[in-house]
Protein backbone atom coordinates (compact mmCIF):
# COMPACT_ATOMS: atom_id res chain seq x y z
CA UNK A 1 0.00 0.00 0.00
CA UNK A 2 1.34 3.52 -0.54
CA UNK A 3 0.26 5.14 2.68
CA UNK A 4 3.34 2.42 4.11
CA UNK A 5 5.92 4.70 2.18
CA UNK A 6 7.86 6.92 3.27
CA UNK A 7 10.66 7.67 0.84
CA UNK A 8 9.31 10.55 -1.54
CA UNK A 9 10.49 10.27 -5.06
CA UNK A 10 10.03 12.17 -8.47
CA UNK A 11 8.46 10.81 -11.44
CA UNK A 12 11.38 10.84 -14.31
CA UNK A 13 9.43 12.88 -16.70
CA UNK A 14 9.75 12.35 -20.49
CA UNK A 15 10.84 16.25 -20.75
CA UNK A 16 13.32 16.17 -18.67
CA UNK A 17 15.47 13.59 -20.07
CA UNK A 18 18.71 15.24 -22.26
CA UNK A 19 20.32 14.22 -25.20
CA UNK A 20 24.13 12.91 -24.08
CA UNK A 21 26.27 13.86 -26.80
CA UNK A 22 29.60 13.24 -27.75
CA UNK A 23 31.12 15.76 -30.03
CA UNK A 24 34.43 15.48 -31.46
CA UNK A 25 36.41 17.52 -34.78
CA UNK A 26 38.38 14.94 -37.00
CA UNK A 27 41.23 16.49 -38.33
CA UNK A 28 43.39 15.27 -40.71
CA UNK A 29 47.23 16.30 -40.63
CA UNK A 30 49.93 15.32 -43.58
CA UNK A 31 52.88 14.94 -43.05
CA UNK A 32 54.78 15.97 -45.88
CA UNK A 33 54.41 18.91 -48.11
CA UNK A 34 52.99 18.10 -51.57
CA UNK A 35 50.51 18.82 -54.26
CA UNK A 36 48.18 16.17 -56.26
CA UNK A 37 44.92 14.67 -56.99
CA UNK A 38 44.05 14.73 -53.24
CA UNK A 39 45.51 18.10 -52.44
CA UNK A 40 46.23 21.64 -53.92
CA UNK A 41 47.16 24.93 -52.58
CA UNK A 42 50.10 27.54 -52.11
CA UNK A 43 52.88 26.26 -50.45
CA UNK A 44 52.58 27.61 -46.86
CA UNK A 45 48.89 25.57 -46.83
CA UNK A 46 50.99 22.34 -47.18
CA UNK A 47 53.03 22.17 -44.36
CA UNK A 48 52.25 19.87 -41.35
CA UNK A 49 52.48 22.99 -39.04
CA UNK A 50 50.08 24.74 -41.33
CA UNK A 51 47.61 21.74 -40.77
CA UNK A 52 48.90 21.19 -36.99
CA UNK A 53 47.72 25.16 -36.59
CA UNK A 54 44.82 25.77 -38.48
CA UNK A 55 42.94 22.17 -36.95
CA UNK A 56 43.65 23.48 -33.10
CA UNK A 57 42.04 26.72 -34.15
CA UNK A 58 38.68 25.24 -36.18
CA UNK A 59 38.71 22.92 -33.17
CA UNK A 60 38.29 26.13 -30.75
CA UNK A 61 35.31 27.53 -33.70
CA UNK A 62 33.79 23.96 -33.48
CA UNK A 63 33.39 24.50 -29.67
CA UNK A 64 32.11 27.89 -29.97
CA UNK A 65 29.32 26.44 -31.91
CA UNK A 66 28.71 23.55 -29.97
CA UNK A 67 28.14 26.26 -26.61
CA UNK A 68 25.91 28.36 -28.73
CA UNK A 69 23.86 26.35 -31.32
CA UNK A 70 22.39 23.88 -29.17
CA UNK A 71 19.56 23.65 -26.89
CA UNK A 72 19.78 22.83 -22.93
CA UNK A 73 17.88 19.80 -23.72
CA UNK A 74 20.99 18.43 -25.80
CA UNK A 75 24.25 17.50 -23.03
CA UNK A 76 27.12 18.38 -25.12
CA UNK A 77 29.85 16.36 -23.18
CA UNK A 78 33.52 17.45 -23.25
CA UNK A 79 34.21 17.57 -27.07
CA UNK A 80 37.16 15.77 -27.98
CA UNK A 81 40.28 16.74 -30.59
CA UNK A 82 41.15 13.75 -32.43
CA UNK A 83 43.47 13.75 -35.65
CA UNK A 84 45.02 11.34 -38.13
CA UNK A 85 47.61 11.81 -41.11
CA UNK A 86 47.74 10.90 -44.33
CA UNK A 87 48.88 7.29 -43.87
CA UNK A 88 45.13 6.93 -43.51
CA UNK A 89 44.92 4.69 -40.55
CA UNK A 90 43.06 5.99 -37.67
CA UNK A 91 44.86 4.54 -34.61
CA UNK A 92 43.64 3.06 -31.15
CA UNK A 93 45.11 6.52 -29.45
CA UNK A 94 43.23 8.81 -30.73
CA UNK A 95 39.98 6.21 -30.06
CA UNK A 96 40.79 6.02 -26.66
CA UNK A 97 39.95 9.44 -26.62
CA UNK A 98 36.34 9.02 -26.53
CA UNK A 99 36.18 5.89 -24.01
CA UNK A 100 36.40 7.24 -20.79
CA UNK A 101 32.42 8.48 -21.20
CA UNK A 102 31.61 6.64 -23.82
CA UNK A 103 28.97 4.71 -21.91
CA UNK A 104 27.11 7.59 -21.22
CA UNK A 105 27.41 8.33 -24.55
CA UNK A 106 23.74 8.79 -26.39
CA UNK A 107 25.05 9.52 -30.04
CA UNK A 108 28.78 10.93 -31.42
CA UNK A 109 28.57 14.32 -33.35
CA UNK A 110 31.60 14.97 -35.39
CA UNK A 111 32.59 17.37 -37.72
CA UNK A 112 35.98 18.29 -39.67
CA UNK A 113 38.19 17.47 -42.28
CA UNK A 114 38.30 14.70 -44.41
CA UNK A 115 36.31 13.18 -41.22
CA UNK A 116 34.35 10.33 -42.45
CA UNK A 117 36.66 7.72 -42.49
CA UNK A 118 37.61 8.02 -38.52
CA UNK A 119 33.57 8.62 -37.83
CA UNK A 120 33.10 5.02 -39.76
CA UNK A 121 36.20 3.48 -37.89
CA UNK A 122 34.35 4.90 -34.25
CA UNK A 123 30.58 4.68 -35.36
CA UNK A 124 31.77 0.53 -35.92
CA UNK A 125 34.08 -0.24 -33.23
CA UNK A 126 31.89 1.66 -30.32
CA UNK A 127 28.04 1.17 -31.95
CA UNK A 128 26.61 3.62 -30.81
CA UNK A 129 24.07 5.94 -33.32
CA UNK A 130 26.18 9.24 -34.85
CA UNK A 131 25.95 12.58 -36.80
CA UNK A 132 28.21 13.54 -39.51
CA UNK A 133 28.35 17.38 -40.56
CA UNK A 134 29.18 18.84 -43.83
CA UNK A 135 30.40 18.03 -47.27
CA UNK A 136 31.01 15.11 -48.35
CA UNK A 137 31.28 13.45 -45.29
CA UNK A 138 27.81 13.65 -44.22
CA UNK A 139 26.79 11.65 -47.10
CA UNK A 140 29.22 8.87 -47.57
CA UNK A 141 29.82 8.19 -43.80
CA UNK A 142 26.09 8.00 -43.32
CA UNK A 143 25.83 6.00 -46.41
CA UNK A 144 27.94 3.36 -45.51
CA UNK A 145 26.81 2.54 -42.02
CA UNK A 146 23.53 2.51 -43.07
CA UNK A 147 24.19 0.43 -45.69
CA UNK A 148 25.30 -1.93 -42.56
CA UNK A 149 22.85 -1.72 -41.19
CA UNK A 150 23.98 1.03 -38.05
CA UNK A 151 22.60 4.29 -37.37
CA UNK A 152 23.55 7.05 -38.69
CA UNK A 153 22.70 10.77 -39.65
CA UNK A 154 24.16 13.55 -42.31
CA UNK A 155 23.75 17.10 -41.31
CA UNK A 156 24.48 19.71 -43.84
CA UNK A 157 25.27 22.22 -41.21
CA UNK A 158 24.89 23.21 -37.08
CA UNK A 159 21.35 24.16 -37.87
CA UNK A 160 20.58 21.01 -39.48
CA UNK A 161 22.50 18.96 -36.60
CA UNK A 162 20.78 21.10 -34.09
CA UNK A 163 17.41 19.88 -35.59
CA UNK A 164 18.40 16.27 -36.09
CA UNK A 165 19.53 16.35 -32.22
CA UNK A 166 16.06 17.47 -31.34
CA UNK A 167 14.47 14.49 -32.71
CA UNK A 168 16.92 11.91 -31.04
CA UNK A 169 15.77 13.29 -27.89
CA UNK A 170 12.45 12.61 -28.98
CA UNK A 171 13.38 9.14 -29.77
CA UNK A 172 15.22 8.58 -26.08
CA UNK A 173 12.43 10.04 -24.35
CA UNK A 174 10.12 7.30 -26.24
CA UNK A 175 12.75 4.70 -25.45
CA UNK A 176 12.55 5.66 -21.73
CA UNK A 177 8.70 5.34 -21.41
CA UNK A 178 7.12 3.35 -18.57
CA UNK A 179 3.73 3.00 -19.33
CA UNK A 180 1.18 2.21 -16.07
CA UNK A 181 -1.85 0.66 -16.98
CA UNK A 182 -4.96 -0.27 -15.28
CA UNK A 183 -6.40 -3.87 -16.20
CA UNK A 184 -10.05 -4.41 -15.68
CA UNK A 185 -11.62 -7.44 -17.51
CA UNK A 186 -9.34 -7.70 -20.30
CA UNK A 187 -6.20 -5.74 -21.76
CA UNK A 188 -8.26 -4.58 -24.12
CA UNK A 189 -10.89 -1.81 -23.53
CA UNK A 190 -14.17 -2.42 -25.45
CA UNK A 191 -14.46 1.21 -25.84
CA UNK A 192 -10.88 1.02 -28.54
CA UNK A 193 -10.15 -2.01 -29.85
CA UNK A 194 -7.87 -0.36 -32.17
CA UNK A 195 -5.55 -0.10 -29.63
CA UNK A 196 -1.86 -1.32 -29.67
CA UNK A 197 -2.02 -4.93 -28.59
CA UNK A 198 1.34 -6.47 -29.95
CA UNK A 199 3.26 -5.07 -26.53
CA UNK A 200 6.63 -7.11 -27.02
CA UNK A 201 6.65 -5.75 -30.71
CA UNK A 202 6.67 -1.75 -29.77
CA UNK A 203 8.91 -2.99 -26.85
CA UNK A 204 11.55 -3.97 -29.32
CA UNK A 205 10.68 -1.57 -31.86
CA UNK A 206 10.80 1.60 -29.65
CA UNK A 207 11.92 0.93 -26.47
CA UNK A 208 8.45 1.39 -24.71
CA UNK A 209 7.71 -1.08 -21.62
CA UNK A 210 4.29 -1.48 -19.83
CA UNK A 211 3.38 -1.91 -16.25
CA UNK A 212 0.19 -3.34 -14.72
CA UNK A 213 -1.86 -3.16 -12.25
CA UNK A 214 -5.17 -4.31 -11.18
CA UNK A 215 -7.86 -1.70 -11.37
CA UNK A 216 -8.37 -2.57 -7.51
CA UNK A 217 -5.37 -1.36 -6.54
CA UNK A 218 -5.92 1.65 -8.08
CA UNK A 219 -9.30 2.96 -6.80
CA UNK A 220 -8.34 1.24 -3.31
CA UNK A 221 -5.31 3.63 -3.30
CA UNK A 222 -7.50 6.27 -3.32
CA UNK A 223 -8.54 5.90 -0.14
CA UNK A 224 -5.12 5.56 1.66
CA UNK A 225 -3.64 9.00 1.08
CA UNK A 226 -1.99 10.57 3.89
CA UNK A 227 -2.45 13.53 6.08
CA UNK A 228 0.24 14.91 3.93
CA UNK A 229 -0.95 14.03 0.80
CA UNK A 230 -4.53 15.37 2.06
CA UNK A 231 -3.44 18.52 2.38
CA UNK A 232 -1.96 19.13 -0.88
CA UNK A 233 -5.35 17.82 -2.18
CA UNK A 234 -7.04 20.68 -0.54
CA UNK A 235 -4.18 23.01 -1.96
CA UNK A 236 -4.28 22.22 -5.20
CA UNK A 237 -8.29 22.07 -5.64
CA UNK A 238 -8.73 25.50 -4.09
CA UNK A 239 -5.68 26.89 -6.69
CA UNK A 240 -7.98 25.62 -9.65
CA UNK A 241 -11.17 26.77 -8.02
CA UNK A 242 -9.33 30.46 -7.70
CA UNK A 243 -7.50 30.67 -11.27
CA UNK A 244 -10.97 29.67 -13.03
CA UNK A 245 -12.25 31.85 -14.81
CA UNK A 246 -15.71 30.74 -13.69
CA UNK A 247 -16.72 27.10 -11.45
CA UNK A 248 -19.83 25.25 -12.33
CA UNK A 249 -19.02 22.36 -9.89
CA UNK A 250 -18.96 21.93 -6.37
CA UNK A 251 -15.76 22.09 -4.31
CA UNK A 252 -16.18 18.79 -2.45
CA UNK A 253 -16.13 17.01 -6.26
CA UNK A 254 -13.20 19.07 -7.78
CA UNK A 255 -11.25 17.72 -4.71
CA UNK A 256 -12.67 13.91 -5.11
CA UNK A 257 -11.18 14.26 -8.70
CA UNK A 258 -8.15 15.95 -7.23
CA UNK A 259 -7.48 12.90 -5.24
CA UNK A 260 -7.86 10.52 -7.86
CA UNK A 261 -5.10 12.57 -9.38
CA UNK A 262 -2.63 12.55 -6.85
CA UNK A 263 -3.07 8.55 -6.26
CA UNK A 264 -2.28 8.37 -9.62
CA UNK A 265 1.03 10.18 -9.10
CA UNK A 266 2.19 8.29 -5.79
CA UNK A 267 1.52 4.81 -8.02
CA UNK A 268 3.77 6.12 -10.98
CA UNK A 269 6.41 6.74 -8.33
CA UNK A 270 6.12 3.43 -6.89
CA UNK A 271 6.15 1.72 -9.91
CA UNK A 272 8.88 3.53 -11.63
CA UNK A 273 6.57 4.81 -14.43
CA UNK A 274 6.22 7.76 -16.41
CA UNK A 275 2.90 7.53 -18.22
CA UNK A 276 -0.25 6.44 -17.34
CA UNK A 277 -3.80 4.89 -18.90
CA UNK A 278 -7.06 3.54 -17.18
CA UNK A 279 -10.11 1.77 -19.19
CA UNK A 280 -13.27 4.49 -18.27
CA UNK A 281 -15.71 2.01 -19.89
CA UNK A 282 -14.93 -1.26 -17.57
CA UNK A 283 -14.74 1.15 -14.66
CA UNK A 284 -17.68 3.04 -15.44
CA UNK A 285 -19.96 -0.54 -14.99
CA UNK A 286 -18.30 -1.30 -11.99
CA UNK A 287 -21.07 1.93 -10.23
CA UNK A 288 -17.44 2.81 -8.08
CA UNK A 289 -17.47 5.79 -9.50
CA UNK A 290 -20.68 6.91 -9.53
CA UNK A 291 -20.45 5.72 -6.11
CA UNK A 292 -17.48 8.00 -5.21
CA UNK A 293 -18.14 11.16 -7.61
CA UNK A 294 -15.28 11.56 -9.96
CA UNK A 295 -14.08 10.69 -13.16
CA UNK A 296 -10.89 10.11 -14.67
CA UNK A 297 -10.55 13.20 -16.77
CA UNK A 298 -9.08 15.80 -14.38
CA UNK A 299 -6.07 13.66 -13.83
CA UNK A 300 -5.43 13.15 -17.48
CA UNK A 301 -5.59 17.30 -18.09
CA UNK A 302 -3.19 17.47 -15.01
CA UNK A 303 -0.76 14.95 -15.22
CA UNK A 304 -0.29 16.55 -19.29
CA UNK A 305 -0.13 19.88 -18.01
CA UNK A 306 3.11 18.33 -16.46
CA UNK A 307 4.44 16.51 -19.17
CA UNK A 308 2.99 13.21 -18.02
CA UNK A 309 1.32 11.10 -21.26
CA UNK A 310 -2.01 10.24 -19.62
CA UNK A 311 -4.85 9.03 -21.74
CA UNK A 312 -8.28 8.03 -21.68
CA UNK A 313 -10.05 4.61 -22.35
CA UNK A 314 -6.59 2.21 -22.04
CA UNK A 315 -5.93 3.60 -25.65
CA UNK A 316 -2.10 3.06 -26.11
CA UNK A 317 -2.32 4.76 -29.72
CA UNK A 318 -3.27 8.05 -28.72
CA UNK A 319 -0.70 7.88 -25.33
CA UNK A 320 2.37 7.53 -27.87
CA UNK A 321 0.83 10.32 -29.62
CA UNK A 322 0.76 12.00 -26.48
CA UNK A 323 3.79 11.57 -25.68
CA UNK A 324 5.50 11.97 -28.95
CA UNK A 325 3.37 15.80 -29.11
CA UNK A 326 4.90 16.37 -25.41
CA UNK A 327 8.42 15.74 -26.45
CA UNK A 328 8.50 17.70 -30.00
CA UNK A 329 6.21 20.37 -29.16
CA UNK A 330 6.76 20.78 -25.23
CA UNK A 331 2.85 21.80 -25.27
CA UNK A 332 0.07 19.87 -23.43
CA UNK A 333 -1.97 17.95 -26.15
CA UNK A 334 -5.97 18.04 -26.20
CA UNK A 335 -7.04 14.22 -27.42
CA UNK A 336 -10.39 13.53 -28.72
CA UNK A 337 -12.97 11.34 -30.69
CA UNK A 338 -12.27 12.72 -34.05
CA UNK A 339 -14.58 12.12 -36.83
CA UNK A 340 -15.85 13.93 -39.89
CA UNK A 341 -18.86 16.07 -39.81
CA UNK A 342 -21.84 13.52 -40.97
CA UNK A 343 -24.52 14.95 -44.16
CA UNK A 344 -27.35 14.48 -41.89
CA UNK A 345 -25.84 16.88 -39.29
CA UNK A 346 -25.08 19.39 -42.31
CA UNK A 347 -28.96 18.91 -43.46
CA UNK A 348 -30.87 19.24 -40.37
CA UNK A 349 -28.17 20.43 -37.69
CA UNK A 350 -29.44 17.62 -35.60
CA UNK A 351 -26.90 17.36 -32.66
CA UNK A 352 -24.21 14.38 -32.76
CA UNK A 353 -23.34 12.25 -30.08
CA UNK A 354 -20.67 14.39 -27.98
CA UNK A 355 -20.07 17.65 -29.59
CA UNK A 356 -22.84 20.37 -30.70
CA UNK A 357 -23.54 21.98 -33.68
CA UNK A 358 -22.79 25.48 -34.13
CA UNK A 359 -23.34 28.19 -36.50
CA UNK A 360 -19.96 28.91 -37.75
CA UNK A 361 -19.83 25.48 -39.55
CA UNK A 362 -22.28 25.74 -41.56
CA UNK A 363 -21.54 25.99 -45.37
CA UNK A 364 -18.00 24.53 -44.57
CA UNK A 365 -16.94 21.65 -46.77
CA UNK A 366 -14.15 19.21 -44.96
CA UNK A 367 -15.29 20.00 -41.62
CA UNK A 368 -13.92 17.47 -38.55
CA UNK A 369 -15.09 17.65 -34.76
CA UNK A 370 -12.69 16.06 -32.06
CA UNK A 371 -14.08 16.42 -28.72
CA UNK A 372 -13.11 14.88 -25.05
CA UNK A 373 -13.14 16.55 -21.81
CA UNK A 374 -9.51 16.55 -21.30
CA UNK A 375 -8.20 19.60 -22.53
CA UNK A 376 -5.20 21.27 -20.51
CA UNK A 377 -4.16 24.91 -19.40
CA UNK A 378 -0.43 24.02 -20.86
CA UNK A 379 -1.87 23.65 -24.68
CA UNK A 380 0.03 26.10 -26.16
CA UNK A 381 3.58 25.47 -24.01
CA UNK A 382 3.91 23.68 -20.87
CA UNK A 383 6.04 26.42 -19.49
CA UNK A 384 4.28 29.10 -20.65
CA UNK A 385 1.35 31.04 -18.81
CA UNK A 386 -2.04 29.35 -18.03
CA UNK A 387 -4.85 29.57 -20.77
CA UNK A 388 -8.02 30.74 -19.59
CA UNK A 389 -10.21 28.07 -18.29
CA UNK A 390 -13.58 26.91 -16.60
CA UNK A 391 -14.31 24.36 -14.44
CA UNK A 392 -17.16 21.98 -15.07
CA UNK A 393 -18.83 19.05 -14.11
CA UNK A 394 -18.57 15.72 -16.05
CA UNK A 395 -22.24 14.26 -15.63
CA UNK A 396 -25.55 15.79 -15.17
CA UNK A 397 -25.27 14.88 -11.31
CA UNK A 398 -23.22 17.66 -10.90
CA UNK A 399 -20.16 15.49 -10.30
CA UNK A 400 -16.80 14.31 -11.82
CA UNK A 401 -14.06 17.87 -12.35
CA UNK A 402 -12.97 19.06 -15.95
CA UNK A 403 -11.31 21.71 -17.49
CA UNK A 404 -12.70 23.79 -20.20
CA UNK A 405 -11.37 25.49 -22.27
CA UNK A 406 -13.20 27.78 -25.30
CA UNK A 407 -11.49 26.80 -28.88
CA UNK A 408 -13.60 29.86 -30.40
CA UNK A 409 -10.60 31.90 -28.97
CA UNK A 410 -8.38 30.13 -31.33
CA UNK A 411 -10.53 29.78 -34.91
CA UNK A 412 -8.43 30.25 -37.99
CA UNK A 413 -5.24 28.91 -35.85
CA UNK A 414 -3.66 25.62 -37.65
CA UNK A 415 -3.23 22.06 -35.52
CA UNK A 416 -1.74 18.84 -35.37
CA UNK A 417 -3.42 15.82 -34.77
CA UNK A 418 -1.77 12.26 -34.21
CA UNK A 419 -2.65 8.59 -33.86
CA UNK A 420 -0.48 5.53 -33.88
CA UNK A 421 -1.64 2.61 -36.40
CA UNK A 422 -2.63 -0.55 -33.92
CA UNK A 423 0.83 -2.46 -35.27
CA UNK A 424 2.53 0.22 -33.88
CA UNK A 425 4.41 0.53 -36.93
CA UNK A 426 2.82 4.17 -38.65
CA UNK A 427 1.73 7.50 -37.46
CA UNK A 428 -1.28 9.23 -39.43
CA UNK A 429 -0.19 13.07 -38.96
CA UNK A 430 -3.22 15.32 -39.96
CA UNK A 431 -3.15 19.26 -40.43
CA UNK A 432 -6.11 21.51 -39.51
CA UNK A 433 -7.78 25.11 -39.17
CA UNK A 434 -10.09 25.30 -36.58
CA UNK A 435 -13.17 26.94 -37.54
CA UNK A 436 -15.27 26.88 -34.24
CA UNK A 437 -15.31 26.02 -30.87
CA UNK A 438 -17.97 23.58 -29.07
CA UNK A 439 -19.44 22.24 -26.03
CA UNK A 440 -17.90 24.33 -23.17
CA UNK A 441 -20.87 25.11 -21.45
CA UNK A 442 -21.94 21.38 -21.74
CA UNK A 443 -21.16 18.33 -19.56
CA UNK A 444 -20.05 15.14 -20.68
CA UNK A 445 -17.34 14.50 -22.79
CA UNK A 446 -17.80 17.32 -25.55
CA UNK A 447 -15.36 19.59 -24.99
CA UNK A 448 -13.83 20.30 -28.21
CA UNK A 449 -13.78 21.79 -32.02
CA UNK A 450 -14.63 21.62 -35.02
CA UNK A 451 -11.27 22.14 -37.60
CA UNK A 452 -11.02 21.80 -41.75
CA UNK A 453 -8.36 19.75 -43.48
CA UNK A 454 -8.06 19.50 -47.25
CA UNK A 455 -9.65 16.34 -48.02
CA UNK A 456 -12.17 15.06 -45.55
CA UNK A 457 -13.15 12.42 -47.93
CA UNK A 458 -8.91 11.43 -48.09
CA UNK A 459 -8.41 11.90 -44.43
CA UNK A 460 -11.51 9.44 -43.64
CA UNK A 461 -10.27 6.66 -45.76
CA UNK A 462 -7.10 6.67 -43.90
CA UNK A 463 -8.77 6.77 -40.32
CA UNK A 464 -10.25 3.82 -41.00
CA UNK A 465 -6.56 2.06 -40.40
CA UNK A 466 -5.90 4.20 -37.48
CA UNK A 467 -8.69 4.38 -34.97
CA UNK A 468 -11.10 7.53 -33.44
CA UNK A 469 -8.89 8.97 -30.79
CA UNK A 470 -6.25 12.09 -31.89
CA UNK A 471 -4.01 13.66 -29.27
CA UNK A 472 -3.43 17.33 -31.37
CA UNK A 473 -1.56 20.42 -30.52
CA UNK A 474 -1.19 23.84 -31.71
CA UNK A 475 0.82 24.20 -35.07
CA UNK A 476 2.28 23.13 -38.02
CA UNK A 477 4.53 19.96 -37.11
CA UNK A 478 3.93 17.57 -40.19
CA UNK A 479 7.43 17.87 -41.71
CA UNK A 480 8.64 18.07 -37.89
CA UNK A 481 6.34 14.38 -37.79
CA UNK A 482 8.25 12.66 -41.23
CA UNK A 483 11.70 13.43 -40.32
CA UNK A 484 10.61 12.06 -36.87
CA UNK A 485 9.66 8.94 -38.43
CA UNK A 486 12.59 8.32 -39.62
CA UNK A 487 14.47 8.14 -37.06
CA UNK A 488 12.39 6.20 -35.33
CA UNK A 489 11.66 3.87 -38.00
CA UNK A 490 7.98 4.85 -38.19
CA UNK A 491 6.30 4.84 -41.69
CA UNK A 492 4.51 8.56 -41.37
CA UNK A 493 0.89 8.84 -43.32
CA UNK A 494 -0.74 11.99 -43.72
CA UNK A 495 -3.53 13.86 -44.55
Amino acid sequence: MLHSQTKKTEIKKGIDIKLNVKPAYLHLIHQHEYEGPCRTGPSEQLTTEFDIKIGKEKFENFKKDLKTRYPKEVNMMSPAYLTWTDEFIFRDGQMKKVLSDVGETDFFLFDGVFHQFPAVELAVRFKKPVGIIGCCASTDASAYLKSKGLEAYGYIDHEHANRGLSLLRVKKTIRNTNVLVALKNDIVSKGVLSTITDIEGLKNDLGVRFTYINTEELLEEVHCLTKEDLEEAERITKDLVDNAEKSHIETKHVLSSVKFYLTVKKLLVKYECNAFTVPCFEICATQILHKEKYTFCLAHSLLKEEGIPSACEADINVLMAINVLINLTKCSPHMGNTHPLANEEKRDQSTPAGLELVDEIKGKENLVSVWHAVPTRKMKGINKAMLPYDLRNFTYGGWGATIRYDFNRDINETITLLRFHPTGKKMFAIKGKIIAGAGFNTAGCATGLYFQVEDVKDFFRKEQHFGHHYAWVYGDYIEDLKDLGEVLDVEVVTA
